[in-house]
């Protein structure tokens, strides 16, 4: 039995996250997102979580402009109490924007220690706010996970991919092997 089983854990809302933000109840340097309600730890970033992420958004700076804005480590507010902070997002132009876009084109999450988390907890949140293309790259196990066709909340397609595919105009396919030379050279 642990803690969790004798009391209730607190759900917060995203206007109590934003409250406890603005109010400094976090350390400068604190690394947490709202999944659920629940604060959560961020994974550490190391050097080649860093180069990865550098490679993709050189990647997607090919987008159009005028249509879709690129983020990097930015908060998406997908429903209340779910704020993930991927580390990259394409956004459509316009998207509803209560604290943070509420929705994605593409969203990547570069996973170190984080594969669980990014594979079964966020991919459910993301499918339930309809991102079309969702993709985990797995430094350790040097693969890309490619969630698509989101539909009652879940993805439809869920398979290892050899190519990113933002599938957004002007966005060419990206060889998996280039972001792996990239966070490994």
């Amino acid at each position: 039995m642990t803690a969790a089983d004798l009391e209730p854990l607190h759900r917060y809302t995203s206007d109590e996250y934003h409250r406890l933000i603005e109010a400094g109840g976090f350390d400068e340097g604190a690394r947490v997102e709202l999944i659920d309600g629940l604060l959560v730890e961020m994974s550490p970033k190391s050097r080649e979580h860093e180069l990865a992420v550098e490679r993709l958004l050189d990647w997607l700076a090919d987008r159009d402009r005028s249509r879709f804005r690129l983020r990097a480590a930015a908060p998406l507010s997908l429903a209340d109490g779910t704020e993930p902070e991927p580390d990259v997002a394409v956004v459509a132009a316009g998207v509803a924007d209560p604290y943070h876009p509420a929705g994605a084109e593409l969203v990547v999450e570069v996973a170190v220690s984080s594969q669980r988390r990014d594979l079964l907890v966020k991919a459910l949140r993301y499918a339930a706010a309809h991102v079309p293309v969702y993709l985990v790259v797995d430094l350790d196990a040097r693969r890309v996970i490619e969630h698509t066709d989101p539909r009652d909340g879940v993805y439809r397609s869920v398979g290892e991919v050899e190519q990113l595919d933002a599938r957004l105009p002007g966005v060419a396919v990206l060889p998996a092997a280039d972001v792996f030379a990239a966070a490994f050279a």
